[in-house]
């Protein structure tokens, strides 16, 4: 007679059960108080901790105009944007603006044979403004503000003119350089 052993394996381990309802709702309620404290202590952190600023060199931006200086009619304006990575500097302010605050773009405009350099941001509340070139004033869209070719305030509500941008002419016939900051990590 032959001894045979036969091995009896259990998938069943010891102590393993499946979760009891009350145990799942435990940890449902568990991970929904996790993600609630999660969303109010994440920007709580980030504007405890901000992060690092990125270092900004100050110089000379130089922009290309669809228009050669000379080919700026007088009463027009020209718009031009800061390349990416780069801002202007208003190098003059009133109300929300600021002489130093950043803007990324601008109008070079010819009035009574003046060319002039204006930030965009309108000095009321930001807003990017367009020119008009029937009117041939700058109007606001946000508020209804209007300005002069000069820069001067020609309808309210904003009270302050339209902020400077330092600038020259560049080395081409349609590029002019502003003063402007640069980003870099």
């Amino acid at each position: 007679m032959a001894l045979v052993v036969v091995g009896v394996v259990s998938t069943n381990k010891a102590g393993s059960k499946s979760p009891t309802r009350r145990t799942f709702l435990g940890w449902w309620l568990a991970g929904l108080l996790a993600a609630t404290a999660a969303t109010v202590v994440a920007p709580l952190a980030v504007y405890i901790f901000p992060p690092r600023l990125r270092k900004l060199g100050a110089g000379k931006i130089r922009v290309a105009l669809n228009t050669p200086l000379d080919g700026i009619a007088e009463g027009s304006a020209v718009r031009f944007d800061s390349p990416a990575g780069m801002s202007f500097t208003m190098a003059d302010g009133g109300e929300g603006n600021t002489a130093g605050d950043p803007t990324y773009g601008g109008y070079l405009a010819r009035d009574k044979g003046t060319l002039r350099a204006f930030a965009i941001t309108c000095p009321h509340l930001g807003c990017s403004y367009n020119y008009d070139d029937g009117l041939r004033h700058f109007l606001c869209p946000c508020h209804g503000s209007q300005f002069a070719l000069d820069g001067s305030v020609v309808h309210g509500p904003a009270t302050a003119p339209l902020s400077h941008l330092t600038w020259q002419p560049g080395p081409a016939v349609n590029e002019i350089e502003i003063e402007g900051a640069t980003q870099s990590n």
